[in-house]
Formats: C-alpha cells, sequence, structure tokens
C-alpha cells in the first residue's frame, strides 16, 4: 500500500538538494520532519446504516486501501492500514434497539481507551451523515451522547462531522455542465441542513461543530462517478490534527482518480488552506502559509518561498493535481 516516495520523504529529499536554502536550514527544516514523520494515526469513521462511511473512506484513499479492509467477524468492524495510518470503520447504526446499544457502546469503550503511551488509540471521529435524510435523529443522537461523552474536552480537535450525498438532497437540481460545477441551488438544501445541525449542536448540547458538505461519489452524466469538496473535509481534518499527526494523514497514498480532489464548492481555496497547514507545522514560526502576494511562503523570503515551492509541487502530485 505504501507509494515508493512518500510525500514527506520526497519533499525532505528535494529540500536537502536545493540550492536556494542554506545548509543550516536544510538541517533544522530536516530535522523538524523526522520529528513529524511516522507517527501512528486512527481515525474512526462512523455513523448510521447507508451514510456512505466506507464511501467516504475509498474517496479519500481509493479502491486498493478499501480493498485491503480486514473484518472483526465478532464486532463487525472493518480496520484499513497503510504505514501508520489505520482508519476504522464502524458498522452503522441499524434501528435495532438491542443491535445499536451495544454499537454504541463498543464505539464510546473504543474512544476511551489509550494506547501505550497513555494517549488516545483514536486520534480523530468522523461522523459521516446523510444530508438527503430528513430524519438526522440517529446521527446526532450518535453524536451528543456517545461520542462526545467519550471523547471528554477533547471532543473539539478530535471530531469533524461529514454530510454525505449532498447531490441527492439537493433533489431536482442537477449538475452545470456548461460551467462544470454544481448548479447554485444544488448546495441550498444540505447548507441548510448543516446551518441547522450546527445550530441545534450549539443550542441543545453547547458544541461548535460546523458540518462539512461532501459527496463521496457524485455522478455526472455521461462521466464517471467521482467526489465533491473532497479537499474541504481534508482541511477540515488536517486543521484538528496535532501537528505530528498531519504528516502521516498526507503520506498515506491518496485516492489518484483523476480530478477526484478538484471539485469543490470555492467557497474558500481548500488546497491553500491544507498547504498552510503543513507549511506551518514544518517551518515553526509561521502562521497561515506566511504568503506574500499569495506565494505560500514567500513572507520569510526566499528560503521560506522555495519551501513553498517545493510543497506545493509535491503536495498536488499527492493529490493527482500536477
Amino acid at each position: 500500500m505504501e507509494s515508493i516516495q512518500s510525500f514527506s520523504r520526497q519533499l525532505a529529499l528535494e529540500v536537502s538538494q536545493s540550492s536556494l536554502i542554506d545548509e543550516f536550514k536544510k538541517a533544522v527544516l530536516q530535522l523538524r520532519m523526522h520529528e513529524l514523520e511516522g507517527h501512528p494515526l486512527n481515525v474512526m469513521f462512523a455513523g448510521p446504516q447507508g451514510v456512505g462511511k466506507t464511501a467516504t473512506i475509498k474517496a479519500m484513499f481509493g479502491e486498493a486501501f478499501t480493498a485491503s479492509g480486514e473484518l472483526d467477524v465478532t464486532t463487525g468492524i472493518l480496520r484499513y492500514q497503510a504505514g501508520e495510518l489505520v482508519v476504522w470503520d464502524y458498522p452503522g447504526l441499524s434501528g435495532n434497539k438491542d443491535h445499536d446499544k451495544l454499537l454504541e457502546m463498543q464505539i464510546g469503550a473504543t474512544l476511551s481507551e489509550n494506547d501505550a503511551d497513555g494517549n488516545p488509540l483514536i486520534d480523530m471521529v468522523v461522523v459521516v451523515m446523510d444530508a438527503a435524510e430528513r430524519n438526522l435523529n440517529d446521527g446526532y443522537r450518535l453524536i451528543t451522547e456517545v461520542i462526545v461523552p467519550a471523547l471528554g474536552s477533547e471532543f473539539d480537535n478530535r471530531l469533524v462531522v461529514a454530510l454525505n450525498k449532498i447531490d441527492v438532497a439537493s433533489y431536482a437540481y442537477d449538475w452545470d455542465f456548461v460551467m462544470d460545477s454544481p448548479s447554485p441551488e444544488v448546495e441550498i438544501w444540505p447548507e441548510s441542513t448543516a446551518t441547522l445541525l450546527r445550530h441545534c449542536l450549539l443550542d441543545e448540547s453547547g458544541l461548535e461543530i460546523a458540518p462539512v458538505c461532501i459527496a463521496a461519489e457524485l455522478t455526472r452524466q455521461g462521466e464517471s462517478t467521482r467526489p465533491f469538496n473532497l479537499m474541504k473535509l481534508m482541511a477540515a481534518m488536517l486543521e484538528k490534527l496535532p501537528a505530528e499527526k498531519k504528516l502521516t494523514l498526507i503520506d498515506t497514498p491518496l485516492n489518484q482518480q483523476s480530478l477526484a480532489w478538484f471539485d469543490g464548492d470555492d467557497r474558500r481555496n481548500y488546497l491553500a488552506e491544507v498547504e498552510n497547514t503543513l507549511f506551518d507545522s514544518l517551518y515553526e514560526g509561521s502562521k497561515d502559509g506566511s504568503r506574500f502576494g499569495g506565494l505560500l511562503g514567500a513572507y520569510l523570503g526566499k528560503q521560506g518561498r522555495e519551501l513553498g515551492y517545493l510543497l506545493r509541487r509535491n503536495l498536488r502530485k499527492s493529490f493527482n493535481l500536477a
């Protein structure tokens, strides 16, 4: 499953070969990348049945990743692993009270478990919900009654909510083939649902969580299926992960399907947000990518600009956007 050269190792190699970065800065950057590389990362995907948890995992990491899953026959949990990344795909809530109660206990127990160093075993939970469902109670209850209590005070840094199937939720609206983007109306219903869910979580539970609207499998007329807003989900996950876990997520072989990471709502430049997050974790003292004139790292001079160029180039390769 591992690529021949991971993102961080390729970046370290190119930094060492750069003629624009002096030897002292090379040593500092190499040491920093060594400190951040190779940390284990465990991500749990949870949610009701049929919301697209496995489809979201496949959208992020590709079919080869999901084809390597190992099933725990006693719990129904699928585990996927590539390098230091382990993804836990929990079976969904089915509506059967006995089944769901047992599953919720398993989720709570897993989230409360610590590793050998005393740190939480699960670094992040991605709760996937179906934006097309008018009744989101199962997912809402899973968040407020099971996941957040298990995460405790650290829930904000370990929880991401994804509203999947926004294309289905848009009902009568279709893809704008002229602009090769969703019709403006497509986002109205799911974004309204996301706003309502965010308000309910804040008003009733005091939780400030902004759901990310995605489509793990968006089918266009006469074209193959590919995801929508996947880069926005990646940006949200990277933002919350601690610095020592960010490179593990990017070092994992990502979905290389053509344009898998390309389509998004364009409300913000999510690729730039990913670049900023990674740059700040590598170049200590940087903030928001230290951009100047839109160039990553340029505020820090020619060495920062060079690192920004190398990081951006290799990141685009990882997302197959080169």
